[in-house]
């Protein structure tokens, strides 16, 4: 199956702050539902880069697999502050 979504990071960071903006990201919804193979890179611009401020919690996460993974959880703070 070919895969729709273009590689790059600019692309990948696109996508990860449209998901950011609809609420928390884990690295597993990163990988699977995204594409984005290492999420952890993509924050780190878009909090370096982009200025953003992104926080994250750390969590249990089973894997569509059924493997059960401590990842991060990724949560967008709105300009003015917290959301």
């Amino acid at each position: 199956m070919k895969n729709k979504y273009c590689s790059s990071a600019t692309a990948q960071r696109a996508r990860l702050l449209t998901a950011l903006r609809k609420g928390p990201v884990s690295t597993i919804k990163a990988r699977h539902e995204l594409d984005i193979l290492a999420p952890a890179p993509r924050i780190y611009e878009l909090r370096h880069l982009e200025g953003l401020k992104i926080t994250t919690h750390w969590r249990t996460e089973t894997t569509p697999e059924g493997f059960t993974h401590r990842v991060a959880e990724y949560v967008l703070h709105s300009q003015g502050g917290e959301l």
